[in-house]
């Protein structure tokens, strides 16, 4: 029987709280829960307040659905649930996540950066789980919410922790790897995903570079050394009290350098020298930039003093994410169509990588929603996007979002282009035009709608195979 991650006495302690009735205490505490929806057996529920809805309206609900305890400011007398009163429910949940950090022995591993951070943490966490007993947050739970989650949930005898962190604010990730305190900390890289919080590139490199103000003493800082900024991240890195600094990427002299990622109808074959040693092995994904992160990853797997050929060989069964490239092959209104699913969310890094992943074999109409967050450079970088979108040379672009629309006069004459006012015309536009064999790529950010593009493809879809295409709702929030 795996043992329960807070016993009431411990929780108590640990956030800080007392019972709203001393003779009402609370079970074994089994997982953790911030939407009284999702609440099962022996789950603590948070009761957040937010912008639009107050957790506390929800504990009926949470107690309801079997929840064996409930965080939060002000009680409700009604409730049969044991509650615990704090001053801040959020902040109790923060002090959990240090609590638990505290009492885990294992190796904690940090990853941030502006592409690439969700992928790579499931990555490290497929591999990692052949050494030993592994926690990773779900999801994208990497901002002052899901890393106190992410944190209090990890069980004192896991050998492993690998821990995401996003931002969208200078000191965000300051505030998140001093609660994480990692022992490895990587940056997948440096992109413009975040133009609509900062002034530039490099204020975003410094915020990112925080992640090393909670790096153990003497631990690990894994960069890619394509990145402009490596030197900047290296010194930060450096000063911080990095032991070790190891670089990935396409350079010559990366410690963790990528030959090769030959695209194959399953994957890719990835070619790779590492301290002189060449090494090759199987991923599911395509695209050069997933080859450069399973690098990173495999640095972590070098740093933590694990076999790097074990943990390479193991990569040929790890999924795709949901919503980041998985492609589907199948029947859509009577149609053979492959769909090409990378809605999860967009920047321009992210773009340019997935269009860069498919020149072998081009979709042949495209569905982008419009990418969010990038202020003043925002014209700009959809515009950009064009001339990458000619070269790919669709039948048809389908474009939702008022940014996308108006980049649309930058493709070629011989696309059709259609400014799709809302998700609804958008199916629709694509149901007329599609056709028999058609390569169906959809993106967007998360807030543009173009995973509701891919939930309504797969509605009315008959799947025959897949690499990682998934229906999953891409409404969950996240920072970049």
């Amino acid at each position: 029987m795996t043992a329960p991650l807070w016993t009431c006495d411990d929780l108590l302690a640990g956030c800080g709280g007392a019972l709203f009735d001393p003779a009402f205490g609370c079970g074994p505490i089994s997982g953790i829960e911030i939407d009284s929806r999702n609440c099962k057996s022996g789950d603590l529920f948070v009761a957040l307040v937010g912008d639009m809805q107050d957790g506390h309206d929800f504990i009926t609900k949470a107690a309801e659905a079997g929840a064996a305890a409930c965080l939060v400011r002000r009680p409700n007398s009604d409730a049969a649930i044991a509650q615990i009163i704090v001053d801040d429910p959020l902040g109790a949940l923060a002090r959990l996540g240090r609590t638990s950090r505290s009492r885990f022995a294992g190796k904690m591993v940090g990853i941030t950066g502006s592409v690439g951070k969700t992928g790579s943490k499931d990555m490290l966490a497929h591999a990692l789980t052949a050494f030993g007993k592994t926690h990773a947050s779900q999801r994208s739970f990497n901002n002052h919410i899901g890393v106190p989650i992410t944190l209090a949930t990890l069980a004192a005898d896991c050998d492993f922790a690998v821990q995401e962190m996003g931002m969208n604010a200078a000191g965000e990730i300051a505030a998140l790897t001093a609660l994480a305190r990692p022992d490895i900390a990587l940056i997948t890289r440096i992109a413009s995903s975040h133009g609509g919080f900062f002034d530039s590139l490099d204020d975003i490199a410094k915020a990112k570079a925080e992640i090393f103000e909670g790096l153990n003493a003497g631990g690990t800082a894994i960069l890619n050394i394509d990145d402009p900024f490596y030197d900047q991240l290296a010194s930060t890195a450096t000063k911080a009290g990095a032991g070790r600094i190891i670089s990935f990427g396409r350079k010559d002299d990366a410690e963790f350098c990528l030959l090769e990622a030959r695209q194959h109808e399953d994957g890719m074959t990835v070619h790779a020298e590492i301290a002189g040693h060449e090494l090759r092995f199987e991923m599911q994904m395509h695209g050069t930039h997933w080859a450069q992160n399973a690098l990173g990853v495999l640095a972590c797997i070098d740093a933590l003093g694990l076999p790097v050929d074990e943990a390479a060989a193991r990569l040929a069964s790890c999924p795709i994410p949901k919503g980041r490239g998985g492609r589907l092959s199948g029947r859509y209104h009577d149609c053979k169509i492959t769909l090409i699913d990378d809605s999860y969310n967009a920047s321009p890094a992210s773009m340019a990588a997935a269009f860069a992943s498919m020149t072998a074999t081009p979709p042949t109409i495209m569905i982008l929603s419009e990418m969010r967050e990038l202020g003043d450079a925002t014209a700009t970088e959809h515009a950009a996007l064009m001339s990458k979108i000619n070269g790919l040379s669709p039948r048809l672009v389908i474009a939702l979002g008022s940014a996308m629309h108006d980049a649309l006069d930058g493709l070629d004459d011989a696309i059709a282009a259609i400014a799709a006012p809302d998700t609804a015309a958008a199916v629709q536009n694509l149901e007329d035009a599609v056709e028999d064999g058609d390569i169906i790529f959809v993106k967007g950010s998360l807030g543009s709608g173009s995973w509701r593009v891919r939930d309504a493809i797969l509605a009315n879809f008959d799947a025959e195979s897949s690499t990682g295409a998934s229906s999953q709702n891409g409404g969950n929030s996240h920072a970049a």
